[in-house]
């Protein structure tokens, strides 16, 4: 059960291009995953997975910090060494029957975004609880989540489902600083081959919502005016894209 990468997830979105300042300590742990396989009980960057009774990693924060990134990064580099591994993203859980979880416990790796959506939904906690059992009894499998609620969030109904989520290991994504979006923006601009002035660059910043998914999402229409114009991207064209002249 292989993912194809390049159709479903972002190709941009790699170790490559996540600043880790502040989150230097998952984003090692997370880069040791896949060199680490099949054997990663015995890797010593691991120690601290293979000591738990449930292999679980969990990203944990609001919106706009990097956890879908990272389960993406993560990806990317699980398919370039050829790691059996599955990405799923919870928000999707209505399109899906509740057998989309059997088997997975025999991919090396399990990637579950957005847990917190399928909190209240008692099915799907069930069904998740029992991905979690079965996962324990074949230890051969790590999960790596990203979630908005912890595991002691009253969302969660299930007390069973809370008490396997506390059993893994969680990180708290720590938020960018200005320099830090800077250095992200400036990152995706120089990958979008986007021609941005330092004036431009500051510009954006303090001009448009500081959230990260909103900053790129504003500069990929910036990407998009810029080769529509044929102009390299100027305070003039940002403020046109905010609707600021």
């Amino acid at each position: 059960m292989q993912l194809t990468l390049p159709v479903t997830l972002p190709t941009d979105e790699t170790f490559d291009s996540f600043v880790d300042e502040g989150n230097q300590e998952v984003v090692a742990l997370l880069k040791g995953i896949p060199s680490a396989m099949p054997a990663w009980q015995d890797a010593p960057s691991l120690a601290s997975l293979s000591a738990l009774h449930l292999p679980l990693v969990t990203l944990l924060g609001g919106q706009g910090l990097g956890k879908s990134h990272l389960l993406y990064a993560l990806c990317h580099q699980l398919a370039q060494q050829n790691v059996n591994h599955l990405y799923l993203n919870l928000n999707h859980h209505a399109q899906w029957s509740f057998d989309i979880f059997d088997g997975l416990e025999n991919l090396s790796v399990i990637c579950l975004d957005n847990i917190h959506a399928i909190a209240g939904h008692a099915r799907w906690e069930e069904a998740l609880f029992d991905l979690f059992n079965r996962v324990i009894e074949n230890p051969h499998a790590l999960i790596v989540g990203s979630s908005q609620h912890g595991p002691s969030h009253p969302a969660f109904q299930l007390p069973d489902l809370s008490s396997r989520l506390a059993w893994g290991v969680i990180y708290h994504l720590t938020a960018l600083n200005d320099e830090s979006r800077k250095e992200v923006v400036r990152l995706r601009a120089n990958q979008r081959g986007l021609r941005l002035s330092e004036q431009a660059l500051q510009f954006l910043l303090h001009h448009s919502d500081r959230d990260l998914r909103s900053l790129l999402n504003l500069l990929a229409r910036l990407d998009t005016r810029s080769l529509q114009e044929q102009k390299k991207l100027s305070v003039a064209m940002v403020k046109r894209e905010l609707g600021l002249n």
